[in-house]
Formats: C-alpha cells, structure tokens, sequence
C-alpha cells in the first residue's frame, strides 16, 4: 500500500486523525504550534525576542521508525513587528525556516533531538538542539519544548538563542 498524497495532506490539516500506520511500516504524524524566542546573544549583546516581538508557528510532519526514533521536518513562519517606512509599526512575516532533524526518545516521555536550519531569507543556517516533554491534555497530545538554535553565515557572528515551544501533536 502507497502513501497517497491527498491523504496526507488531509491528515496534516485535520488534528482529529491521529497517526496514518500500515503494518510493517513507518508511523506518520504531525504538530503545530508556536515558538517564543526568549533571549539571543550575539557578537557580545544580549536581546530579547520582544524588541521586536519576534514568533514563529512551527508546522511539522514525524515520520516515526519505532517508539525511541523519529524523523521530523518543519516549516516555521517568523512573524515580527518591523518599522515601516512612514515609521509605523507593523506586522510582518520576516523570515522562513526550513527544519529538519532527528527526535530520540529518552524516557519519560521525553524526547531529545536535534535540527538542521535553513533560514530562506536571511541565509544563515546552523543546529537546533531541543529537548520536549508530552502531556496529556484531555484527548490531546501537547507538547512543551526548549530549543537552543546555533545560527551561522552570511557575514554575521555565531549566534545563540534559548525560545520556548509549545504545540499540539496528531
């Protein structure tokens, strides 16, 4: 049995279907959320992810091996408030990161992992280690993560940033 392309997508975009499994094979789910960067050091100064308010909304596939070995991408929209050029502030999607990696249960239903970047427009790119926690919340499956990105490239100094990731999987 193949994976047909309509089913996926209907299964990413309906939270209500939890898992599509065929015997034998891999276990695909997704997740959606937010990220809330906290604080980011770079080149020697520390700043926040609240000046401007920076967040992201992170929408991931899981392609799941076993209960211990996954493998995960995600696409994550950051939207910031910028000045525009009447000097107004407003919103706007500033930036796209492509995201994928490899998730280790540890235990506990903890889970550690680790990401490679790609951020479309600025062009930098780095590691995203991560550590998550599930909870049961009613019939939902909610997640809690700690992400800590390694930023490189384009001319600019190692950056490293500590943000918050909270979501719901299916």
């Amino acid at each position: 049995m193949t994976l047909k392309p309509t089913f996926l997508i209907a299964g990413i975009l309906f939270a209500g279907i939890s898992t599509y499994s065929v015997k034998g094979q891999n276990t695909i789910g997704g997740h959606f959320g937010f990220v809330q960067p906290i604080v980011t050091i770079q080149d020697g100064d520390t700043s926040d992810g609240f000046d401007p308010y920076t967040i992201g909304f992170p929408i991931g596939v899981t392609i799941r091996k076993n209960e211990k070995f996954a493998f995960d991408v995600e696409l994550v929209p950051f939207i910031s408030s910028i000045e525009n050029s009447e000097g107004d502030t407003v919103s706007a999607v500033n930036e796209l990161l492509i995201h994928p990696g490899l998730l280790w249960g540890i235990g506990n239903k903890l889970t550690f992992g680790n990401r490679i970047a790609y951020e479309t427009k600025s062009g930098r790119y780095g590691i995203t280690p991560l550590l998550n926690r599930g909870f049961r919340l009613g019939k939902a499956n909610v997640f809690a993560e700690l992400v800590v990105p390694l930023r490189v490239g384009n001319d600019q100094e190692i950056s490293l940033t500590a943000a918050l990731h909270f979501g719901i999987g299916f």
